[in-house]
C-alpha cells in the first residue's frame, strides 16, 4: 500500500453517470484502447445500509472502472429508485457527476465538510470491499458532488 494513501486525503477517481452502461464502456474502451479493470453493481440492501436525504433507502447501480495508475475513471449507471446519480440523470443527463476523495479518516472529513456548509446527502457500504462511500453537494461551489471513499483496512477513526 503506498504509505502516502494512508497519511492524507488523494483524488482517486472521476465518475460519469451514464443511462447506457455498456454502450459507454465500450465507446471508452475504443477510445483509450484499455479494457475496465472492474465491473461491479450495488451491495445488497442490508450490506450496503444506504442513505438518501438523511433516510435509508435502496439503491441500485452497475459500474465499471478503468485504471490510469494514478486516477481511476468510472462509468456509473444507476437504478431506477431516487439517489443522487438518478436525479442527474433524469436533470440533466449523462455527464460528469463527482470528484472521488480517498480518505483514512472518514469521521474528521465528513466533519470538515459539512462545517463547509456541504450536507452530505448519500451514503453506502461497499460489497467485500469493507469500506463505504458519501457523497457531498458541492454543485453550487463547483458543478459536481464529492465523494469521500474509506477502507476498514486505512481507517484512523471511527465513523
Amino acid at each position: 500500500m503506498d504509505k502516502r494513501l494512508l497519511e492524507e486525503d488523494v483524488v482517486l477517481q472521476l465518475c460519469f453517470i451514464t443511462d447506457d452502461l455498456e454502450k459507454s464502456v465500450a465507446w471508452f474502451a475504443d477510445l483509450t484502447g484499455k479494457e475496465p479493470a472492474h465491473i461491479g453493481g450495488s451491495a445488497a440492501p442490508e450490506v450496503a445500509q444506504a442513505t438518501y436525504k438523511g433516510e435509508s433507502a435502496i439503491i441500485t447501480f452497475r459500474l465499471a472502472l478503468f485504471s490510469f495508475g494514478n486516477i481511476d475513471l468510472e462509468f456509473l449507471e444507476p437504478g431506477p429508485e431516487p439517489s443522487t446519480w438518478r436525479d442527474q440523470l433524469n436533470e440533466k443527463g449523462p455527464g460528469f457527476h463527482h470528484c472521488a476523495i480517498r480518505t483514512p479518516d472518514m469521521k474528521k472529513r465528513r466533519e470538515d465538510l459539512e462545517s463547509k456548509g456541504l450536507p452530505m446527502i448519500q451514503h453506502g457500504e461497499f460489497e467485500g470491499q469493507d469500506g463505504r462511500y458519501e457523497y457531498f453537494d458541492s454543485t453550487p461551489q463547483m458543478g459536481a458532488i464529492i465523494e469521500l471513499l474509506e477502507w476498514d483496512k486505512d481507517k484512523l477513526s471511527k465513523a
